[in-house]
């Protein structure tokens, strides 16, 4: 089976012209954590940071840097859909410590692919992605809106191959 997939993805899923899927993922804010977690490895300026998923798109950020000698609680309020334009970036506003956020841009405390501009927060889901093969899985995705509940973030894409959507 991964021979098959491995070749698929080796000619761009060619052999799947035409498909297209619908998914609805709900994604517990725990996975959203542990995620985070993993994009923040070997950043030598974050110790720790923990997300709070609240509803209509609001999450609070527990942010533990060597720069700052008290954790931060950023709220922020994610913005629905995700630009595909180039590389698909998710945006939200910073909803407090608007200038504290904008310092730890300046200084390089966030990782590569998280910039902040003002009260906006971007994220290049892009650079988070290490194999080709994870960057090919992105590629599929041609829309993805985003809602959140109660501890979870709920994922509502569409994917094709081919640039059928």
């Amino acid at each position: 089976m991964d021979k098959i997939l491995q070749r698929l993805v080796r000619d761009n899923f060619s052999e799947l012209a035409g498909l297209r899927v619908d998914a609805f993922i709900p994604v517990p804010e725990r996975l959203v954590t542990e995620i985070i977690g993993t994009a923040i490895r070997g950043n030598s300026n974050i110790s720790y940071c923990r997300v709070s998923i609240s509803h209509q798109n609001r999450l609070s950020v527990n942010l533990k840097t060597s720069l700052w000698p008290w954790p931060l609680e950023l709220k922020l309020t994610l913005e629905r859909s995700v630009d595909f334009t180039r590389s698909p970036l998710l945006r939200a506003k910073l909803e407090n410590k608007v200038l504290l956020g904008r310092l730890g841009s300046f200084f390089k405390v966030l990782p590569d692919g998280v910039h902040i501009s003002g009260d906006q927060v971007v994220v290049d889901l892009g650079a988070f992605l290490l194999s080709p093969e994870q960057k090919r899985f992105l590629e599929l995705i041609k829309t993805a809106e985003i809602k959140t509940e109660e501890a979870k973030v709920i994922i509502d894409i569409t994917a094709a191959v081919n640039g059928h959507s």
